[in-house]
């Protein structure tokens, strides 16, 4: 793995006439077959024991909206596009054909495409990546994707943000190479402007974040890939490339033609549907609004603490160093954009008043873009100061892939299966402390309601913080007589409640409307039981007999 090939420096983007086959270099098998391992690696990561932990109460939406379907009702859980959910109907479909009528547990299935496509974002990574830089940067910015505690986490759980990085990362990669692409060219520079627009469509029909599509046109702008030739045609970009936004858009959600959808979409922006607000952030609870944006909500040091104490050490040391010789190197095409990405990230999510860790999945490829730069320029100034020689070269490459791949890798596989509750050596001693509802994620849950269902008479309240996932797993183990209720519904009191209830208490889920609640159920009622992950509590159960 050579740290430099002479024949791409780092300092000049890849040059813009070479096909994209060429991106893979001489040594075209040896990058084909890393990225293969890669992404099997990455597989294995997301899909070993992938029901080890049970649905969270937004996976349980996406359950019920993939009921719906079945029943020919495309509109529920409007507020999100149709692309993952259709994934969603399919892989259960096929798990009920294959797993035997019942063989694969429904976490499984509803979790399978995330896993796939988590493990097959390698690809665009790596694509991206090398045409910014070189293929051995592309190569590792794969690596730490494939083997990422942070990208790992995400994937694994049924939400949008893993579909919106894969064909986020593709837009930007065909975009780059239509732009790369002299205006001469017209058939393979409008071949790459129809694929970004497709791109570009899906990864909008995979969740309503459109604001990527306007930070790379802002980008491009600014930055330019290529120089232009004496005497070549204008470069604008093709009236194609929207038309098959457009139509790769609609296809892969056609409920937003839909005029019941965008009502609904109204209400929800507008932040009526919400029963409870806050964000327990160690001891202090936070409002989580975006109309308490920009200082009024949740603090704007949050992603910054992620990424201190979430990242594995060594990852965050390239990137700091990735950082570094970046802003050092702004002018280079590849560093400018992975610092772009970064600010333009950073800054706006930290502003906004409602955060999520699920939402750094997005941030992650250009941290790891810059890590993969970082590690690389690191490795050429270790390997110049011990001479430069093939076997320098060599030991320095080999080290590159202990401390910054290896090492990494090994930390995921002890945090497996419950991969959102690693935290570095920076907050060993604060698992699940600063970020309870992300880290848990309603991790513990179903085993709570489980025990509460071998224990509780018939008709009997269950009071609980997750109406949706309650009632999935009430039916699950046979106890749909059981009366589920919500703790911070208005009017609803734990301490007014006839006959015997039990009340299933989640640190994470401690919100403004139900914190004195809480309180009163831990002093005056009695706990029946704790369900513990990694020797952290992650839920309660109380009552009120004794």
């Amino acid at each position: 793995m050579p740290l430099a090939s002479k024949a791409e420096p780092l300092e000049q983007p890849i040059e813009p006439s070479v096909p994209a086959d060429a991106l893979l270099g001489r040594d075209r098998r040896l990058v084909i077959t890393s990225l293969v391992l890669l992404i099997a690696i990455g597989f294995a990561f997301r899909v070993a024991n992938l029901g080890a932990v049970g649905f969270a109460e937004d996976e349980v939406n996406k359950v019920d909206a993939v009921r719906a379907y079945e029943h020919g009702d495309i509109t529920a859980n409007g507020e999100h596009p149709m692309l993952m959910k259709a994934l969603m109907f399919t892989s259960v479909k096929a798990s009920r054909v294959f797993g035997g009528g019942g063989a694969v547990n429904d976490e499984v299935a509803f979790r399978l495409p995330n896993a796939i496509f988590g493990a097959l974002t390698v690809i665009p990574l790596f694509l991206l990546t090398a045409a910014f830089f070189d293929r051995w940067t592309g190569l590792l910015a794969a690596a730490f994707w494939s083997v990422g505690l942070n990208a790992i986490t995400i994937n694994r759980i049924g939400k949008e943000d893993t579909l919106l990085v894969f064909f986020m990362l593709f837009a930007f990669y065909f975009y780059l190479r239509a732009k790369q692409t002299s205006p001469r060219n017209s058939k393979p520079r409008r071949r790459h402007y129809i694929l970004s627009g497709i791109s570009f469509g899906l990864m909008m029909a995979s969740k309503y974040f459109p604001h990527y599509f306007g930070l790379n046109a802002l980008y491009h702008h600014y930055f330019h890939v290529r120089k232009s030739e004496p005497g070549e045609p204008g470069g604008k970009t093709f009236r194609s490339f929207y038309i098959a936004l457009a139509i790769a858009f609609v296809i892969a959600n056609p409920p937003v033609l839909l005029p019941q959808v965008w009502e609904y979409l109204n209400v929800y922006m507008g932040e009526k549907l919400l029963v409870h607000t806050g964000y327990l952030m160690g001891e202090v609870l936070y409002k989580n609004n975006v109309s308490r944006s920009p200082f009024w909500g949740t603090p704007l040091y949050f992603y910054l603490l992620f990424m201190a104490i979430k990242i594995p050490l060594a990852v965050l040391a390239a990137f700091v160093a990735g950082l570094m010789v970046s802003i050092k190197r702004w002018r280079h095409p590849g560093y400018a954009f992975a610092l772009f990405m970064f600010f333009f990230w950073i800054v706006p999510y930290s502003l906004v008043g409602a955060k999520w860790l699920r939402y750094t999945l997005s941030l992650m490829p250009f941290v790891y873009m810059l890590a993969a730069a970082g590690a690389v320029a690191l490795a050429r100034f270790v390997s110049d100061r011990a001479g430069g020689s093939k076997r320098a070269e060599l030991i320095t490459c080999a080290a590159v892939l202990i401390v910054f791949v290896v090492q990494p890798a090994w930390s995921a596989y002890k945090a497996a299966p419950h991969y959102a509750l690693y935290t570095n050596a920076l907050a060993a001693d604060k698992v699940g402390y600063y970020f309870p509802h992300d880290e848990f994620y309603d991790d513990g849950l179903r085993e709570a309601i489980q025990f509460v269902c071998a224990k509780a008479p018939q008709g009997v309240i269950v009071a609980n913080e997750t109406p949706a996932a309650t009632h999935y797993y009430l039916e699950r183990f046979g106890s749909n007589d059981l009366n589920s209720q919500v703790i911070s519904t208005p009017g609803f009191q734990v301490s007014n409640t006839s006959g015997p209830a039990y009340i299933i208490i989640q640190r994470g889920r401690t919100y403004f409307e139900n914190r004195d609640e809480l309180a009163l159920v831990r002093s005056t009622f009695k706990k029946l039981h704790e369900v513990r992950v990694n020797g952290i509590v992650a839920a309660e159960v109380f009552t009120n007999q004794n």
